[in-house]
């Protein structure tokens, strides 16, 4: 969804609209496969209004998510609910000797004569996202010897014991098959 910089009033303006997943999808998994993907549209309510040539925006974003576990590697329903407020200052001319100041740096810049509000959704969302996604904080995962998910069933593996001293020795032959292939 876009809005156009000249429709953004002084006073503060309410739109409800649904947030397509495809895309959010997509970026999720760019970077090979995906911890997460949306399953339905996601809800946003916006508020948006200008001060100055600066341009608010408030809103909240809700949805439904499925995650897949770092450590079972099973999927689970994520609730997605996030408040954010976000600050857009006109882009700056960049000189060829210009230093920017750390509120500059840290600001975030529009240009042009339209807002992408679908790209401030789904940074949100993305910034809503738990970094490692687990299914439950006390998940036990996968056995690292049969494989076996100790949330489901108890597995019967001992634990490999190795001499400490000896663990570089363990990463040196690890390092060397991986170059053989």
């Amino acid at each position: 969804m876009r809005i156009a910089t000249e429709d953004i009033k002084p006073v503060p303006t309410e739109i409800h609209f649904v947030e397509h997943v495809q895309e959010l999808n997509r970026l999720l998994g760019q970077e090979g496969e995906a911890d997460y993907r949306a399953i339905a549209p996601l809800q946003v309510e916006l508020t948006h209004m200008r001060s100055g040539d600066d341009l608010l925006f408030n809103g909240e974003v809700q949805g439904e998510l499925i995650g897949q576990c770092g450590r079972c590697l099973e999927e689970y329903a994520l609730s997605l609910d996030r408040t954010f407020s976000v600050v857009l200052t006109p882009r700056p001319p960049l000189g060829r000797e210009m230093e920017l100041s750390y509120d500059e740096l840290s600001a975030s810049f529009y240009d042009g004569e339209t807002i992408d509000v679908s790209a401030l959704i789904h940074e949100q969302t993305q910034l809503a996202l738990p970094s490692i996604p687990l299914c439950q904080t006390e998940c036990q995962g996968l056995c690292p010897q049969c494989g076996a998910n100790r949330n489901v069933e108890p597995c019967s593996c001992q634990p490999e014991r190795r001499d400490s001293r000896l663990a570089i020795l363990s990463a040196l032959r690890l390092a060397r098959s991986g170059a053989e292939k």
